[in-house]
């Protein structure tokens, strides 16, 4: 059995990560930290809206991948391999850059 610290809480909460707090709005701190790193680093306290738009992104090109592979199946798997393979080469040259 776990020792009791005080806190009532079943799963103990873990640290807040490490972010810089800006005092720009939310699309000014969002650009300023790059939007990948605000949504996939939490680099400023815009995190979690970063990664709600990244979500939309991601869910709009996966609609028009579907969207074109009901017309053309090959057209799908085009846009499929286009759209898994560009983002990580991109962001694994981002990152090598830093």
């Amino acid at each position: 059995m776990a020792s009791h610290t005080g806190s009532n809480e079943r799963i103990q909460r873990r640290p807040a990560p490490d972010f810089k707090e800006t005092e720009s709005g939310v699309i000014s701190g969002i650009l300023e930290e790059g939007f990948l790193n605000v949504a996939l680093d939490d680099a400023n306290q815009y995190g979690p809206h970063a990664m709600i738009v990244l979500l939309g992104i991601v869910a709009t090109l996966t609609g028009l991948t579907l969207g074109l592979s009901m017309i053309n199946p090959v057209y799908g798997v085009v846009a499929g391999v286009l759209l898994v393979s560009f983002p990580m080469v991109y962001y694994t040259l981002i990152r090598n850059d830093r």
